[in-house]
C-alpha cells in the first residue's frame, strides 16, 4: 500500500528546505535587531484559550479548529494562530513583570481549510509580539520591522503594505451593530455565506471576495467615519511616521483582519503574484486580549507572517558553503582518506562522498553538486602520505598533504 501525505499537509526538503531555512536565519536576525526575544509554545492547548477570543462565531473556531479529547477528557487544540498561545506563556511564566515585554516565535499552525496554493491545513508561521505599550511609536516598529524583514527575504519587494484602523474595541462594537443592521436591509443580495454573518460577525463581510457581495460593500458605513478625533490623530501620526520611513502605503477602508480581538491600527503586507491567498503577513493591535486570557489590563500589538507563502516568491537560495567532494580510488585506502575528511570538517568546510570507488562518477556527482573541489585519494598519494587537489572552477590539479591544504582552499 502507497502512504500518502495528509491532504494539505507537505513535505520539506531540497530547494524548498533551504528558503524555509534561509528565512528562519533571517527571522533570527532581524528579531535581534529590534530587541525581541525568542519563545516557543506547545503545538497544542487548551480549546478555552482560542474560543474566545477567536470569536465563537469566526470561522477560525465554528470550522477550523483541529480540536480533540484526550484520556482525562480535557479538549485541546492544535494551535491555529500563534498570538494566543504567545500571551498565555507570558502570563504562566511571569513574563510580563518588565514592559514591554517583546517576543517572536516561528512553529507550525493547524487550520482544516480548503487547501490551495499558499494555503496549507499544517503551516509553518512567524509571530512578531509586542506586549505592554499603547505608544503608537510601537505600531510604526511593528510595521517597519515587516517590512525590512520582506525586504531582506524578496529580491523583487513586490509587496504593498495595506492598512487601516478599527478604532477603539468599544467603538467597534458599535460599528457591528450598524452593520449588522445595513447587511440585513441588503441580505437578498448578499452571498449565502455572507447572510450567515450578518449577525455573528458582519465585519468579515467586509473582505469578501464573492463578486456578489462586491457592490454592496462598497456602498456599506464606513468604520473611520465613527472613530473619535484622538483615534483618527493616532492613526495619521502612524501614517506620517512610516512616510518618513519611506514606506509606501494604501489605505484599505474595508481591512479588518480575521480575528475578534482586533482594534485600533490593523495591516497586511499583501503580493499580486501569488493568486487569492495574496497576505504574506498581517496583524494589529488587540488591546484587551491580555486581560481577556486572564493576565493584566495592558495593551498588545503583534503579526503573523506565513512561512509558506513567502517561500512562494523567493529564488533559489545560493549556498556559499564551499563543498569539497571526496573521490578514493580504492577500498584499502579509505584510513587515508578518513584523516583528510575528519581533518576538513574540523575545519568548518563541507565534505562529501558518495561511497563509491570510482573516479569518474565522482567527478560527475562533484560538477552536479556545484562543489569548487575534489580530493581524490590513490594509492601513489598515501605511500607519500598525500593528497590530489583539484579546482574544479579552473581544473588546476596540486599534490598536497594534511597539513597545507587549506591554504590551497582558501
Amino acid at each position: 500500500m502507497k502512504i500518502k501525505p495528509v491532504r494539505g499537509t507537505h513535505d520539506l526538503f531540497g530547494k524548498e528546505l533551504k528558503k524555509f531555512n534561509y528565512i528562519i536565519a533571517e527571522v533570527k536576525d532581524t528579531a535581534r535587531k529590534f530587541g525581541f526575544d525568542e519563545m516557543i509554545t506547545p503545538i497544542f492547548e487548551n480549546s478555552e484559550l482560542f474560543k474566545k477570543p477567536l470569536g465563537e462565531q469566526s470561522d477560525v473556531v465554528l470550522k477550523e479548529m483541529y480540536t480533540f479529547t484526550d484520556r482525562n477528557e480535557d479538549e485541546l487544540t492544535l494551535r491555529p494562530e500563534y498570538t494566543t498561545p504567545m500571551i498565555r506563556a507570558a502570563i504562566s511564566n511571569g513574563l510580563l513583570n518588565t514592559l514591554p515585554a517583546k517576543f517572536f516565535g516561528t512553529g507550525q499552525m493547524f487550520r482544516r481549510e480548503r487547501p490551495q496554493k499558499g494555503r496549507y491545513r499544517q503551516f509553518n508561521q512567524i509571530n512578531f509580539e509586542n506586549f505592554g505599550t499603547d505608544d503608537f511609536f510601537a505600531d510604526v516598529e511593528m510595521i517597519n520591522l515587516a517590512n525590512q524583514l520582506l525586504k531582506k527575504i524578496l529580491a523583487n519587494n513586490n509587496f504593498t503594505l495595506h492598512i487601516n484602523t478599527l478604532g477603539s474595541r468599544e467603538n467597534l462594537q458599535n460599528f457591528k451593530k450598524i452593520l449588522s443592521k445595513y447587511f440585513k436591509d441588503h441580505q437578498n443580495s448578499l452571498s449565502i455565506d455572507s447572510k450567515s454573518k450578518i449577525e455573528t460577525n458582519p465585519l468579515r463581510i467586509l473582505d469578501s471576495k464573492n463578486i456578489q457581495d462586491k457592490e454592496i460593500v462598497l456602498q456599506s458605513p464606513k468604520l473611520i467615519e465613527f472613530i473619535s478625533q484622538e483615534e483618527l490623530k493616532s492613526y495619521e501620526e502612524i501614517k506620517d511616521c512610516l512616510n518618513d520611513l519611506s514606506i509606501p502605503i494604501f489605505e484599505d477602508l474595508n481591512l479588518v483582519r480575521g480575528l475578534d480581538y482586533y482594534c485600533n491600527t490593523v495591516f497586511e503586507f499583501k503580493t499580486n503574484e501569488i493568486g487569492s491567498q495574496d497576505t504574506l503577513i498581517g496583524g494589529g493591535r488587540y488591546n484587551g486580549l491580555i486581560k481577556t486570557l486572564g493576565g493584566k489590563d495592558i495593551p498588545g500589538i503583534g503579526w503573523a507572517g506565513g512561512i509558506e507563502r513567502i517561500m512562494l516568491l523567493m529564488k533559489d537560495v545560493i549556498e556559499t558553503t564551499e563543498v569539497i567532494h571526496l573521490s578514493i580510488k580504492d577500498s584499502t585506502l579509505k584510513k587515508h582518506a578518513l584523516k583528510i575528511y575528519d581533518h576538513l570538517i574540523k575545519s568548518n568546510l563541507s565534505v562529501y562522498w558518495n561511497y563509491k570507488y570510482n573516479l569518474k562518477k565522482s567527478l560527475s556527482l562533484a560538477s552536479e553538486k556545484k562543489a569548487k573541489y575534489i580530493v581524490i585519494v590513490g594509492e601513489e598519494e598515501k605511500n607519500n602520505n598525500n593528497y590530489v587537489l583539484k579546482n574544479l572552477s579552473n581544473g588546476d590539479q596540486k599534490t598536497v598533504n594534511l597539513n597545507n591544504i587549506l591554504d590551497h582552499i582558501k
